[in-house]
């Protein structure tokens, strides 16, 4: 090894360990899941250069993977779409005949934001570069942001510039359009040399009027996010079922391999790192990295690597699991499982911020202190956690439900007018008036019923504590002329039951 190489090798290693450490120092700063494996998957992008990523979580209950954060390339999402003639950063590089460094898109009058749109892509900085031939612009190759979230460079134009000037050398580019593998080549080729999260050629339409996408590759984030794979399926369940690192060359011809997410993807796996993440002897999920941008396959070194930055994931992610439940717990009535006070104090002003109309029940069940003086504080406890349930089961998604204390209950329903409101109420006294036993052991409980109150921002009130006050108000107006009624503050309407 010579001295360059050895100092090539020395600064890989320096970056290795800088992201590590970037890595480490990030993922204490924050217990939120969903930024940990954001973090994550940057960082891996980082030092393997990919061209797909997924972070898979384990599910234990059902003892299945979870792709819970992902970015796959996809190649000609774009093929075919036309760039408006004087639109866009490419059709100015066709017509003068320069290149483009642009590290600000969205603030470059040249850049067109349709094709973001149709692909859902965003373009945040790009490099475009003329392909010429026979003394014309024969079309344009396009990259867009570089691998790894940094600007591009004039380092980076000059590679590009240089790949579009051996082009016609080796290959007719009006004949591009016509040799799928060719431009995969192409493609591939760009983005060795360039890493970048998109790539392009757009040639000339045969009438030379328009520029059109003929060939694209785009790592997208999402595409198979929410996508669950058994534990006895592909290389991946088999990394989790045995808690063992996998390095392959050629994933296609290992029998753990399974084409099912393929057919999804339409991305074609070649060589693959899949690493465990585990801690405290705990499976918590497995990384994937498949496919090198620059074609060669993975090494032990970056298997390895893999491996360090799983072992950190597992810690952080572990950590924001018991946060996570610490919170919830904290934030939950123990006999309901519906919110406590706390969470209820918490969600309504964050609730009311983002405007109107919401609305606000206030419920309390009538004849309870009876059921207590019957059968005592237990049954008492077990029939405030029944009706709880009860409530739970009836109430939307998005609805916020909470035991304030007691036998009293406050129900929110964000985007909620008070007629509709009134309805939800109706629904919710009429659900409680229809137990009759407790479930269980068959005690009657068929005299305690409830009265809800409800109030509407801003109809009502412009504050959280004059909306308590406004719902808590007309629910004891209810209690004072015969209980098991439904009213709205400030009105003597009722549910009319």
């Amino acid at each position: 090894m010579n001295a360059t190489e050895s100092e090539r090798e020395l600064a890989q290693r320096l970056r290795e360990l800088a992201t590590i450490n970037e890595l480490i120092k990030t993922l204490t700063s924050t217990l939120e899941l969903s930024e940990i494996l954001r973090i994550v998957l940057d960082r891996i992008k980082i030092l393997t250069h990919a061209e797909a990523l997924s972070l898979l979580l384990y599910d234990s209950q059902r003892d299945e993977l979870v792709f819970a954060a992902t970015e796959t390339l996809r190649e000609n999402a774009v093929a075919g779409l036309r760039v408006p003639a004087g639109q866009g950063v490419a059709n100015w590089v066709a017509r003068t005949g320069r290149s483009a460094l642009v590290n600000d898109a969205q603030s470059d009058p040249r850049f067109y934001g349709g094709i973001d749109r149709t692909s859902r892509f965003a373009t945040h900085s790009l490099l475009a570069v003329p392909i010429k031939q026979d003394g014309r612009v024969a079309g344009v190759i396009e990259v867009a942001n570089r691998y790894g979230g940094a600007a591009f460079t004039e380092a980076d134009l000059g590679t590009l510039e240089r790949l579009a000037e051996g082009l016609p050398k080796r290959i007719d580019a009006e004949q591009l359009s016509h040799d799928t593998e060719a431009m995969r080549r192409l493609l591939a080729a760009v983005a060795a040399a360039v890493p970048s999260e998109a790539s392009s050629l757009l040639l000339y339409d045969p009438k030379g009027n328009e520029l059109v996408f003929t060939a694209s590759r785009t790592l997208q984030a999402g595409v198979i996010d929410g996508t669950r794979l058994r534990c006895d399926q592909g290389i991946a369940g088999w990394v989790a079922r045995h808690r063992e690192p996998v390095r392959l060359d050629d994933v296609t011809k290992d029998p753990r391999y399974y084409a099912g997410i393929e057919s999804q993807t339409h991305f074609t796996p070649r060589s693959m790192l899949c690493v465990p993440m585990v801690s405290k002897d705990t499976l918590l999920g497995v990384i994937q990295v498949i496919n090198k941008i620059d074609g060669t396959s993975f090494s032990e070194d970056e298997l390895r690597l893999a491996q360090s930055l799983a072992d950190h994931a597992a810690i952080a992610i572990e950590n924001a699991s018991l946060y996570r439940k610490a919170f919830v717990a904290s934030i939950t009535d123990d006999l309901t499982g519906l919110g406590n006070t706390r969470h209820f104090n918490h969600m309504l002003p964050e609730l009311l911020a983002r405007g109107g109309p919401l609305s606000l029940l206030v419920l309390d069940l009538d004849n309870f202190k009876a059921v207590v003086d019957t059968y005592g504080h237990l049954v008492g406890s077990r029939t405030i956690g029944y009706l709880g349930k009860v409530i739970a089961h009836v109430i939307r998604p998005g609805d916020v439900a909470a035991r304030f204390g007691g036998d009293e209950f406050v129900i929110i329903l964000p985007d909620t007018d008070t007629e509709t409101a009134l309805g939800i109420a109706e629904t919710i006294r009429g659900a409680v008036e229809s137990c009759s036993m407790l479930e269980g052991n068959g005690i009657d409980i068929s005299t305690v019923t409830a009265s809800v109150g409800v109030a509407t921002f801003p109809d009502h009130a412009s504050t959280a504590e004059d909306l308590f006050r406004a719902a808590d108000a007309a629910m004891y107006a209810i209690k004072r002329r015969g209980k098991n009624d439904v009213a709205v503050a400030g009105t003597s309407v009722r549910a009319g039951h």
